[in-house]
């Protein structure tokens, strides 16, 4: 499979659910220089020997990545100040018709604007190269977070940044305070059901045709999505 598949595939969900790749913790972050889709760049020579840096990859069409943001942002409102976030645009978790996978720079830099904006993320989003050099050195994983020390090597690593919060504190608090390495997590149950509840929605914004491949590639996940798409939208009628 092509790192920019054109559709999501069965392998997709298998090969997503641990680590195969990447630095462990302990080992050097891979260095990196990538333009900000606010015209500036974010370099990992930024962070060494000043501040700690959080990591997360995500894309406008990844339901884990919608699911995240309120953790993290509240993360943000805490660390902000002592730890650099930064989110990496990598490829889209889920293309479609409205969101295909970028086949130009320019078109994956609109893409990582739209999440920013949608998502009103207060820190920089930074984009990969349309052949994601880092997110394939990092372990391709659609919503995956690595903190950086300030030494440049990994203090921890999460597979699904939408995880549960304390984890993700836990290791800020540890890397801040010099405890570091401070391992890493690949919780499933949790985030895979964070995820499935924005499922539905990023479907929808992505197009029919990320809907049709879900469906599918993963029969079950997709049933699951729709239910729990449904019963929300109802909880919002009744709500307005």
């Amino acid at each position: 499979m092509t790192y920019r598949y054109p559709h999501f595939h069965t392998r997709l969900v298998v090969e997503d659910m641990r680590f195969h790749a990447g630095p462990q913790p302990g080992e050097e972050m891979p260095d990196f220089d990538l333009p900000t889709v606010d015209g500036g760049r974010v370099a990992k020579s930024d962070f060494v020997g000043r501040t700690p840096l959080l990591l997360t990859m995500g894309s406008v069409t990844c339901p884990m990545t919608a699911a995240a943001d309120p953790a993290l942002k509240r993360l943000h409102a805490e660390f902000g100040d002592r730890v650099a976030f930064v989110t990496l645009y990598v490829r889209e978790a889920h293309p479609g018709d409205r969101y295909p996978q970028p086949d130009r720079l320019d078109r994956k830099m609109d893409h990582a604007r739209d999440l920013k904006t949608r998502d009103e993320l207060p820190w920089p989003v930074d984009v990969d190269d349309l052949n994601g050099t880092l997110h394939r050195m990092l372990d391709p994983k659609p919503n995956a977070a690595y903190l950086m020390g300030r030494d440049g090597r990994v203090g921890f690593r999460v597979l699904w940044s939408n995880d549960r919060e304390p984890i993700l504190r836990a290791a800020l608090e540890n890397v801040l305070s010099g405890r570091s390495p401070a391992g890493e997590h690949q919780g499933r149950v949790v985030p895979m059901l964070r995820g499935v509840a924005e499922m539905d929605r990023m479907l929808t914004l992505s197009g029919p045709t990320a809907r049709r491949d879900v469906r599918k590639a993963a029969p079950p996940m997709y049933a699951m999505a729709r239910v729990m798409g449904l019963m929300k939208h109802r909880r919002e009628d009744v709500t307005t």
